[in-house]
Order: C-alpha cells, then structure tokens, then sequence
C-alpha cells in the first residue's frame, strides 16, 4: 500500500498485494482497520448506533434506521435474530 517495497504478501480478504509492513495477521492494514470489531472476521458494513464499534451484517442488526451491534441489543434486550425481507 506504500508502493515503497516489494509487495510478498496477499490479503486473505480482499485479495490486495502489500508488503511485510502493511501486512496485519493474514489481512493487509487496510482491511485489519475495518474488520468488524465483534467478529474480527469480516469487513464491517457501518457503526452500532449504540456503542460506535465497527460491525459486519451478520453481527448487527437494524434498528429503524440504525444499525445495532448484537452485543448491544442483547444488553438492550432486542431481537437479535434478523428477519428476511421480502422482494
């Protein structure tokens, strides 16, 4: 991502090329800053409306118009299963 040193590695997420000092634990900087910080397994898709963690679809929930992660519903006591939409 520096494009100062040979890239030797390959994000397992998203496939870009990075060098050893972009490289985080099998992901590059990039995608280890947005991975969602309830799973720390896939990119996040936005922010809990509670507690501002990074968060994917399968660990939130909408709330409204807000997303919620599942461990701040849980605490809330909302439904933290989601529902299927329809169309």
């Amino acid at each position: 991502m520096c494009r100062e040193r040979a890239a030797t590695r390959t994000c397992e997420l998203c496939g870009r090329r990075v060098c050893d000092a972009d490289w985080r634990s099998g992901y590059c900087a990039a995608c280890e800053n947005a991975l969602c910080r309830v799973c720390h397994e896939r990119l996040s898709a936005g922010y809990c409306a509670v507690c501002g963690k990074l968060v994917c679809e399968d660990c939130s929930i909408e709330f409204g118009a807000a997303s919620v992660c599942k461990l701040c519903a849980l605490e809330l006591g909302l439904n933290t299963h989601r529902q299927a939409t329809v169309g």
